[in-house]
């Protein structure tokens, strides 16, 4: 006990020292590992009597033992570990289980060798190879030679002999702390199963339990073997040198890319990226890709005379040549539309052809989507904002539509499937695809062709049917008098609250949501909360959308629905006064 009491304190002192030696070491990149760890072993079989771990480490049954192993990096999460153990092991029965006397102790010497799967925990969720703490499991198979030798006790007459090799399945734990980039401190315990029965040289009547030995131990590990980067291999042919032409040795061009990218983007929300390609003096064909996960939408801004096409979340720019410039800069607009809040990686590459060969240069970025909850609140800022998403009704570009299914009056909801910038898709085709037993409906907006299903005239009925389509990135989205609607709340004007005020002067009614800067779509709101979409009412002050419902000529019957709604979850609601429709 007193070994791994002095490890934590060792681990603990040095994970409260200033981290600069993890930002001040170099980043190499070791592929090898040799260990050497010592500790106790102990044997949990038949002629034990101890089954507690912590007081049988501290008794005579746990023997010292040594391990070497050496371990070969595959990821930054799993590497391959082989071990070689070398180690004791003793024990004492007193008793057996219905209390008759047993009266017989053993011991073993014994040498196993194994491999094994290390699985690195700590780098599923930090990146950084070089971090402070290693947390891993691991598990393989080996092979175990052992000599044992059974006695009765307490004279020491020999009851039993046994030497043999069996296979096991080693498992177990560890924590290593990285004194530096070479050098580690850890901690670790494993479990060797060997199927038999005869490690304490004894074979108990009737039992059918297999001996299982572990060893706990300490130790220290040495990194090396950095990985190099491929060189590729230059052919050296004796060349008899012409002095009539002196011929220039072509020098490759190196190209690269450069992609400014947002590092974060809230839902229903557009960003711009901007790319710059290096790309020389080349002047042939080009072609620059990127994969966006469901739930992104492509706009072109700028594309340097590149043609586009974005289909199943693949954004592709092409040039049959390109431009004279050295550097060619061409950007576009992202946009997320109810998708999950987690970090993306957006993977990409630009194809080029030098010297009659074509060439890829691969990258990857990475976008972190948040989702936007708006709350609650009086604030009103003084300052206007004037790059906020305006109203419907300010919107001067109206959809158009050419959906191919008849078109039906006021505000209807349908579940979106597909969209694509630029092209077509088959209907017909997505209809077979997902196993959807509806039409597939064809609608454009602004360059894209949008594909739904269903014509809902409650948007609990659509939720419910997306949630049956099992299609991946599907959401609800709306159409007034037949026109898709890009967002939800492009439609609060059509649906929201017309007479939100008493006429006799004084209306008193119930804050449940506030956003800045953004509209919130009122058909969730109401679902979110359980109320009509109709009995909501949206107001904009400054750059905040306010939302509240009710309407009351008393306070009482304001405070009285003020509850109802913070059962219903609007958990930071409170009561707006108004007069003559202003608030006060």
């Amino acid at each position: 006990m007193k070994i791994f009491i002095t490890v934590l304190i060792l681990f603990f002192s040095f994970a409260n020292l200033n981290l600069f030696s993890q930002s001040e070491i170099d980043n190499k990149n070791y592929l090898w590992k040799v260990g050497l760890h010592t500790g106790s072993s102990m044997l949990w079989g038949d002629l034990s009597d101890d089954s507690d771990p912590f007081t049988k480490m501290f008794s005579k049954q746990s023997k010292l033992s040594f391990e070497i192993d050496l371990n070969r990096k595959i990821t930054n999460t799993f590497s391959v570990q082989g071990s070689f153990l070398f180690g004791n092991l003793s024990g004492e029965r007193t008793k057996w289980s219905d209390d008759q006397l047993a009266g017989l102790g053993f011991k073993t010497n014994y040498f196993d060798y194994s491999l094994a799967l290390n699985v690195d925990l700590t780098s599923i969720f930090w990146r950084n190879p070089d971090r402070l703490i290693n947390v891993y499991v691991l598990a393989g198979a080996g092979m175990v030679h052992y000599s044992a030798n059974s006695f009765t006790t307490p004279n020491n007459v020999d009851f039993n002999k046994v030497d043999e090799k069996a296979f096991f399945v080693p498992w177990g734990w560890g924590m290593g702390f990285n004194l530096t980039p070479r050098l580690t401190l850890f901690a670790q315990n494993t479990f060797r199963h060997g199927f038999i029965d005869d490690l304490d040289a004894h074979i108990g009547s009737g039992s059918e339990v297999d001996d299982i030995y572990s060893f706990t131990s300490i130790g220290a590990s040495y990194k090396f073997g950095p990985k190099k980067e491929r060189k590729e291999k230059i052919e050296i042919v004796p060349v008899k040198p012409d002095t009539s032409t002196i011929v220039a040795e072509y020098q490759p061009i190196d190209v690269n890319t450069q992609i400014t990218m947002p590092l974060v983007i809230n839902n229903e929300e557009t960003k711009n990226v901007s790319v710059t390609i290096n790309k020389g003096d080349l002047t042939n064909s080009g072609e620059f890709n990127q994969s966006y996960p469901d739930g992104f939408m492509i706009e072109p801004l700028d594309l340097a005379n590149g043609q586009m096409t974005y289909e199943v979340g693949k954004l592709t720019i092409k040039w049959e040549n390109l431009p004279s410039a050295e550097t060619i800069n061409f950007s576009y607009k992202i946009k997320t539309s109810s998708i999950d809040a987690k970090t993306y990686s957006i993977p990409g590459s630009f194809a080029y052809t030098e010297e009659n060969q074509i060439k890829v240069k691969q990258f990857k970025n990475q976008i972190i989507v948040e989702s936007t909850t708006p709350i609650a609140t009086n604030e009103v800022p003084n300052q206007p904002n004037d790059n906020i998403s305006k109203p419907v009704e300010q919107i001067k570009t109206e959809p158009t539509s050419s959906q191919t299914t008849k078109v039906i009056s006021g505000i209807t909801y349908g579940v979106q499937v597909a969209a694509v910038y630029g092209g077509k898709m088959n209907p017909m085709a997505l209809q077979k695809q997902y196993k959807l037993n509806e039409t597939v409906n064809e609608s454009s907006y602004q360059g894209y062709s949008n594909y739904t299903i269903g014509n809902y005239t409650d948007i609990q009925e659509a939720e419910a049917r997306r949630k049956g389509t099992n299609v991946r990135g599907s959401y609800i989205v709306a159409f007034k008098d037949g026109v898709y609607q890009p967002h939800l709340y492009y439609i609060n004007q059509d649906v929201m609250d017309k007479s939100p005020f008493n006429a006799n002067g004084i209306t008193y009614k119930i804050q449940i949501l506030a956003n800045n800067g953004r509209p919130y779509a009122i058909v969730k709101t109401a679902a979110k909360f359980n109320i009509e979409a109709g009995s909501i009412y949206e107001e904009k002050t400054g750059n905040w959308y306010q939302y509240t419902t009710g309407k009351f000529s008393s306070m009482e019957e304001a405070k009285a629905y003020l509850q109802e709604m913070k059962a219903s979850g609007a958990t930071d609601a409170y009561i707006i006064k108004y007069e003559n429709g202003k608030r006060i």
